[in-house]
């Protein structure tokens, strides 16, 4: 019931919404008008590169949501997971606990969750055209940026494999003659302490150029960590502390350094060469996560290091208890629990010391796994464009990146069942080279080639309720691609557009199973993953993509198009078998997209409505399962398999309105809707059927915005700013409905949200000195990013809540 009036709550907001953007253009007309003579009023124009040359974002037939650094200031957003708040169907949110440092990226319901090296992302991510290929190390910072493009849908011609979804590109500002240097400062909630800047550097007049960036960030964990005897004195589990105080630490906290610069050459007016190097030192805390849920145990009433096994089910959510250990002290440190044994059970951003890391249940003595999730990355890379021509135009990037990382698995509980420490490794060499031509200013070519090759590995000390061992994986691959995109405009109203994108892929997992050493088993590694060791696992295939479609200009600021397209998310092996039966392979996801849209100004440009609506044919839908039937009902399981066929279906609306000088309102609308078509054999016996929804398929989904810069005269400028999102509830896993009572599996299901973030922004006259105070999360609304249901292994779920009402206060100067 509660979730069903959270769906009808989030129904009723859209088409609120609707009304909105059907009724805006003739109530604004009058005052448009009347603006609009002195251009104030007027949209700006933001060019993207999203076809390989540069154009208006409104002549461009593909689905985009742009965002200048401007508009990323103004709205508060400093990381990759801020950019789904405000654009239609696009979900971005930090990653639980147990996959690192990361962001869960879905577009239209396409994407990844999972990190792991062997799964292949689906949304492409681009910094400055250089493709990122893992989840780790996702949550970019937005640190000096020019724009950010967002590519709704498949591009497999214009991005490649893996941008299944759509692809997320982020362009960094590029050094210039131009005087222009900052540096922001900003204090908050939880000792927020960050540092930003940038600055141009005329090194040789006319000649060569630089920009040096980089920013400093330090804040504290929202999720308190706390020891379990000392808040319990009647509990058996031995205190890990002395004294009164009993917090051990924080999770979620941030702390990092990253520094930018980058060269610009201009030897001649034909050619430019751009040198870009970037390091990133990240020293953060885990995730934030917290227990939610503890499954009825084998023979209940056992104990486990001194920790009593609970005799049955409980779950928490928003103050609701599902199950029947009401009464329990294994879920009263949830978020959400409400009982006399936890002092601080009235707090939603309270976890508890987990005595097990220190003390694991395989007798192996003092072992913790780390609290951080941190990464650290370096790259380099070099792009050179040449004028061949007038009209013929050569472009080199080539780019060489490399990050390590650490992270741990955990909930912070004393009845924590799994204890995962993981490092993780990954370097890449990439080179794209491509020629774009204007022929006869009646169509645009553009040909390419593309390489890249990468390496990945990750070593884990896994802790299971059965099993304890050590990973080291590694996972080679190769990617080789050639395309070709081009635009014929044979009438001047009409544009014929086609596509086509080749790509060739191999991929090597080669697996790593080890004993612990010192651990009561004497460092063998267990007998079911001795087979494992050594093993490979090999993945090779190959695709053609392609795009067709059609452009209408019905008049200078209206445009249409329809097109269809493809793309596709390559195959590989199980990353986590835990019998030789289990390491099987995958085959690629791909996707066939129906597409129709217009871009419009009205007004002298005073209102700008997008819209895009499509049918997708989604293919050999890749899901993760716990349940293996086909293994054998080996437990634990979590196997990767091509589940069925589905069909997609939605739209998307984008407005921006400019009705008077000064006052700014964007706004966007989106639907989407999943119907499984087929199921394959090995999905249905692991329990998923056609009556399950997808993974990540927010049904609703909007936003609003709204600014106003008041003039004070010689004093300055002060604005004022509101943005409100909102996301229907989802299911987070494949198997989303209960097979019980046929209905909405509560256990894996996000429930909807609404978000009001406000920001106030003092300018002087000059615009050299800006004050700004804003408060995320208005309302001090409790919600969660992500669940890790872990049910199939540890018989437990996890939930990373997200962070309560901050403020902050940041001080920018400009030279």
């Amino acid at each position: 019931m509660t979730f069903g009036k959270t769906r009808m709550r989030g129904t009723v907001s859209a088409l609120a919404m609707v009304g909105a953007f059907a009724l805006a253009a003739p109530a604004l007309a009058q005052s448009a008008d009347t603006e609009s003579d002195a251009g104030s009023s007027k949209q700006d124009e933001i060019v993207v590169t999203a076809q390989f040359r540069d154009q208006r974002l409104q002549d461009v037939p593909v689905a985009i949501t742009a965002v200048t650094g401007e508009m990323l200031e103004q709205r508060g957003q400093t990381n990759l997971a801020d950019l789904g708040s405000t654009a239609p169907n696009v979900t971005l949110r930090q990653a639980s606990a147990t996959y690192g440092p990361a962001v869960a990226a879905y577009i239209r319901g396409v994407g990844q969750r999972d990190t792991t090296f062997a799964l292949e992302p689906g949304v492409g991510i681009y910094v400055d055209d250089v493709y990122l290929p893992t989840l780790h190390g996702s949550m970019l910072g937005l640190v000096d940026l020019e724009r950010v493009e967002i590519l709704r849908g498949p591009q497999g011609t214009l991005a490649g494999q893996n941008s299944i979804g759509g692809a997320i590109k982020l362009y960094s500002k590029k050094p210039s003659a131009e005087t222009d240097g900052y540096l922001t400062a900003t204090y908050g909630s939880y000792n927020r302490m960050e540092l930003r800047g940038a600055a141009n550097f005329t090194l040789d007049e006319d000649h060569l150029y630089a920009r040096i960036s980089g920013a400093a960030v330090k804040k504290d964990g929202y999720i308190t960590r706390y020891d379990y005897r000392c808040t319990h004195p009647t509990s058996t589990i031995p205190s890990t502390v002395t004294g009164t105080d009993c917090k051990i630490g924080t999770d979620g906290g941030k702390e990092y350094v990253a520094g930018r610069l980058a060269l610009r050459w201009e030897p001649s007016s034909d050619i430019t060469v751009d040198l870009v190097g970037d390091i990133t030192r990240d020293g953060s805390e885990t995730g934030p996560t917290t227990l939610l849920y503890v499954g009825r145990q084998a023979n209940p009433g056992a104990t486990l290091t001194g920790v009593a096994t609970p005799a049955s089910a409980a779950y928490v959510l928003n103050g609701n208890v599902y199950g029947t250990s009401t009464g329990s002290p294994y879920v009263s440190y949830s978020p959400f629990g409400n009982y006399a044994q936890d002092t601080f059970s009235h707090s939603p951003y309270i976890s508890y010391e987990n005595y097990l890391e220190t003390n694991p249940r395989d007798g192996s003595g003092a072992w913790q796994a780390p609290q951080d999730g941190l990464i650290n990355t370096w790259g380099v890379s070099g792009t050179i464009t040449a004028n061949l021509s007038d009209n013929v135009v050569l472009t080199s990037i080539t780019a060489y990146r490399k990050f390590d990382g650490s992270y741990s698995s955990g909930d912070g509980s004393p009845f924590n069942a799994t204890m995962i420490a993981n490092k993780v490794y990954n370097h890449q060499f990439s080179q794209e080279l491509r020629v774009t031509a204007n022929i006869n200013d009646v169509a645009n070519l553009t040909v390419g080639g593309f390489y890249f090759d990468k390496e990945s590995r990750n070593v884990s000390r896994v802790t299971l309720p059965t099993l304890n061992f050590i990973e080291d994986n590694s996972v080679p691959a190769t990617t080789k691609a050639v395309f070709a995109n081009v635009e014929i405009t044979p009438v001047e109203a009409l544009t014929i557009l086609g596509g086509i994108r080749y790509t060739d892929q191999t991929k090597t997992f080669i697996y790593g199973r080890f004993g612990v050493p010192g651990s009561s088993s004497g460092g063998v590694v267990p007998p079911s993953l001795a087979p494992l060791n050594g093993l490979e696992g090999d993945y090779s295939g190959d695709r053609f993509d392609y795009r067709v479609g059609l452009q209408y200009r019905i008049t200078d600021d209206v445009m249409t198009y329809a097109q269809l397209s493809t793309g596709f998310k390559g195959g590989g092996i199980n990353p986590r078998p835990f019998y030789p039966g289990q390491a099987l392979e995958h085959g690629p996801e791909t996707l066939t997209a129906y597409e129709v849209g217009l871009k419009s100004d009205f007004l002298d440009r005073a209102v700008r409505l997008n819209l895009a609506a499509f049918y997708n044919k989604y293919d050999d839908i890749l899901v993760s399962v716990s349940s293996c039937p086909q293994t054998g009902n080996a437990t634990p399981c979590a196997l990767p398999l091509n589940a069925g066929k589905a069909d997609v279906k939605g739209f998307e609306a984008e407005l921006a309105l400019r009705p008077v000088a000064g006052l700014s309102i964007d706004a966007s609308l989106a639907y989407l809707d999943f119907k499984y078509t087929s199921i394959s054999a090995s999905a249905v016996s692991s329990g998923i059927g056609t009556e399950d929804e997808g993974m990540f398929i927010i049904p609703w989904s909007w936003s609003i915005g709204a600014q106003y810069e008041i003039d004070l005269g010689t004093a300055g400028t002060l604005t004022p700013r509101v943005d409100v999102s909102h996301d229907d509830s989802y299911s987070r896993n494949a198997n989303n409905v209960d097979a019980g009572t046929g209905g909405v599996d509560i256990f894996g299901r996000i429930p909807g949200r609404t978000l009001a973030n406000a920001r106030l922004t003092y300018r002087t006259m000059d615009e050299d000195w800006e004050v700004a105070f804003e408060v995320r999360n208005l309302t001090n609304k409790l919600y969660y990013t992500d669940f890790f249901d872990n049910r199939g292994s540890t018989n437990s779920i996890q939930g990373s809540p997200g962070e309560p009402r901050t403020w902050a206060v940041s001080v920018k100067r400009k030279f």
